[in-house]
């Protein structure tokens, strides 16, 4: 089998089954992802990664052979989280991937500064989940917290959800800011996704009574903004 396109070769194999997404690979798809992964050194997103074993791996860095395994994740984790009305159907049933894994990959080689961070969870050759960090947006920053930090995005795996992956990445990406100095941090959630604010809740954020509206052409929706403060890290 000849692969010009690794990348996407990869991510073909996980859209092309739509949703829900598959827990388990079909046999012959996992050759052709076990493929990937050797030939080319890619880790691999669920369902081709092995089951979750113990904790499913650490959080680490991202490396870019990580990147196609996080869009892979992204891809997946919309069209089992954002169903039943958080997001349109159609929307989610036309969505590509986006932001594509040359994104993600530039991402964990190149970082925007050296306050950005990009993690995943699971072993090396592995990703079930992934938080993209670092400081706030300027657009999206409050006048009295210009120098927050901002969790940009975190998604875990519908097939891994449950795990404590989630709460794990949140955890370090909130050690990553306190060793950065910074002692607030803000991240938004859709206004239509209750499972999403009762998860960060559950960990001590609030609301910060500012709701923004997101109009990206194809799909409309209103972003609701959380706030957490953060100490120093313990010695």
């Amino acid at each position: 089998m000849v692969v010009s396109d690794p990348a996407a070769a990869l991510l073909r194999l996980v859209t092309r089954h739509g949703d829900p997404p598959p827990e388990h690979a079909e046999p012959a798809e996992q050759v052709e992802a076990d493929l990937v992964r050797r030939r080319f050194g890619l880790a691999l997103p669920p369902p081709f990664a092995r089951p979750v074993v113990d904790d499913g791996g650490p959080i680490r860095r991202a490396l870019a052979e990580d990147g196609p395994a996080i869009a892979a994740v992204k891809w997946r984790a919309f069209g089992a989280s954002y169903r039943g009305g958080v997001l349109s159907d159609d929307f989610l049933d036309r969505r590509d991937v986006v932001p594509p894994a040359s994104f993600w990959i530039g991402r964990a080689m190149v970082p925007p500064s050296p306050q950005h961070r990009l993690l995943v969870w699971g072993r090396p050759g592995t990703v079930r989940g992934y938080c993209d960090a670092g400081p706030v947006h300027p657009d999206d920053a409050d006048p009295d917290h210009p120098g927050a930090g901002e969790v940009y995005e975190l998604y875990v795996d519908p097939t891994a959800q449950g795990r404590g992956g989630g709460g794990r990445l949140l955890d370090a990406a909130l050690r990553w800011f306190a060793d950065l100095g910074l002692a607030r941090i803000e991240l938004s959630t859709l206004a239509s996704n209750p499972s999403a604010q009762a998860f960060y809740e559950a960990r001590g954020w609030s609301r910060t009574g500012r709701v923004q509206h997101v109009d990206l052409g194809v799909v409309a929706f209103d972003e609701v903004r959380y706030a957490t403060s953060i100490g120093p890290v313990p010695p």
